[in-house]
């Protein structure tokens, strides 16, 4: 009998292998943060999915459609549109059209022109998506700036009816750009990730590319908030000379007293 233990003591003690987890479902995990893509979103569905949940859109297949590509380009040339509109009231007249042609076609163009220097950066930076991915992105990018304005659009409206001054309004303007294509290059930068990239210097160049070109068309596109016999101008300049021009013509038509107001309540200053 002790033998019998004694042989069963000396016997390896065998273990039962842990069972592997199976896979979590993510809609398991927070069915309210989790909502699936549709295979075909339309126009609504990707204006709400751009800002609720940009980092799932940018790694989505849905971002290589065609459709999809144009829907984009659809909400961004609408956004901007509209955005043009109400920075077109500050001095009315022709600009009530001539601005969202100029900020509409001055989007398109940015983002043609820029996308050749889009896909050597991102390839240089790791990224393995295809042109058509690609500009499916660039796309996507140009909407999320287009909707972070439509959004700023009614505030500027306000500014744009209760001040008669150039520079703020310029300011405004300006700073909603910026502010727009923080978010934009946060898409992109994202959806570049999810297609391989790792680099970031190389995406931070394009970056500066874009928002350079999309400065400089601003005046070169002039005037845009201000009123002038002419659809375009001849004259070249650099977009800092141009503001630091209209910044001192700003300033020195602000009226030092009230015999002056009725003089300058026109702002001869926008007639450039």
């Amino acid at each position: 009998m002790n033998e019998a233990n004694q042989s069963n003591d000396n016997q390896p003690e065998t273990k039962t292998p842990a069972a592997t987890p199976p896979p979590l479902n993510p809609q398991q995990l927070n069915p309210q943060q989790y909502v699936p893509i549709p295979q075909n979103p339309g126009i609504k569905d990707l204006f709400e999915i751009l800002l609720r949940r940009p980092a799932q859109l940018a790694g989505h297949k849905v971002c290589d459609e065609k459709s999809t590509l144009l829907r984009f380009g659809l909400i961004a040339l609408v956004s901007i549109l509209v955005f043009g509109f109400v920075l077109g009231t500050f001095a009315y007249g022709n600009q009530l059209w001539a601005a969202p042609l100029k900020l509409g076609g001055g989007l398109i163009f940015a983002g043609l022109i820029c996308f050749p220097s889009l896909y050597i950066f991102s390839s240089l930076a790791g990224s393995k998506a295809s042109a058509a991915r690609m500009g499916g992105l660039l796309s996507g990018m140009l909407a999320m700036a287009g909707l972070l304005l439509l959004g700023f659009a009614p505030a500027l409206w306000i500014f744009a009816q209760g001040t008669a001054s150039f520079g703020f309004m310029g300011f405004l303007a300006l700073a909603s750009w910026l502010i727009a294509l923080v978010f934009a290059f946060r898409f992109i930068r994202t959806a570049l990730h999810e297609t391989g990239a790792t680099q970031k210097a190389p995406l931070l160049i394009w970056f500066g590319i874009f928002l350079l070109v999309t400065l400089q068309l601003s005046t070169s596109l002039r005037p845009i908030l201000g009123k002038s016999d002419k659809f375009f101008t001849t004259e070249k300049k650099f977009f800092l000379q141009h503001w630091s021009e209209m910044m001192g013509e700003s300033l020195a038509s602000i009226p030092k007293d009230e015999s002056e107001k009725s003089e300058t309540s026109t702002n001869p200053y926008l007639g450039r």
